[in-house]
């Protein structure tokens, strides 16, 4: 069982190889889209560490993809959020946006459990997200603040590969990280502590 997450040393950085797997076992995991996205990755890495903002980077990759069309699959409780990364990337895409709530179907034609059961509650349409960035051939494709699950399914129904640019956290400003670095969070809310 791999716990790369609990290793006190972790030596891959140097080399290491825990899982034993030989160099062409290693390149059999990656197709040609996968080394274009790793070569892109790289070099935006090499280029920019610690220079510039992860939007500026997204854009950034996209261009050294070679795209010239990205779409934004955004919840509409950042669409002010969504509408100033829309206009960044128009700066060098064509852009399409797709809200969360596209189609406004009710949740109950799901059943779906409601926020509040006595008023009409459009449901989440990650999967119409998808298909309209599909229909649009978006080359890549940006997730902003998609809830938990339903990122999930629009990932797999994206036929560009998503990158996510927000992950939601009504909680704490769209920062996961934040339930992690503030101690009360960590140690109170989540019972974890530091293991030396």
């Amino acid at each position: 069982m791999m716990q790369c997450a609990l290793c006190k040393n972790k030596k891959c950085y140097k080399g290491q190889n825990c899982p034993g797997l030989q160099n062409d076992q290693i390149e059999a995991e990656y197709d040609e889209i996968d080394r274009q996205l790793m070569t892109v990755a790289a070099k935006i890495e090499g280029r920019y560490y610690m220079q510039l903002s992860r939007l500026e980077e997204s854009a950034k990759f996209a261009q050294e993809m070679g795209c010239t069309t990205v779409g934004v699959a955004f919840c509409l409780g950042l669409a002010q959020e969504a509408q100033y990364i829309v206009q960044y990337f128009q700066k060098f895409f064509t852009v399409h946006s797709v809200c969360c709530k596209v189609c406004g179907l009710d949740k109950h034609h799901f059943n779906l459990e409601q926020i509040e059961a006595d008023q009409f509650e459009a449901m989440c349409n990650p999967a119409v997200q998808a298909k309209v960035l599909n229909d649009a051939k978006t080359e890549l494709n940006f997730a902003v603040g998609l809830c938990v699950g339903h990122d999930m399914i629009f990932n797999r129904h994206s036929v560009a590969p998503v990158s996510t640019l927000v992950a939601k956290d009504r909680l704490l400003a769209h920062n996961p990280l934040g339930a992690v670095y503030a101690g009360y969070w960590r140690n109170k809310r989540l019972g974890l502590t530091d293991e030396k």
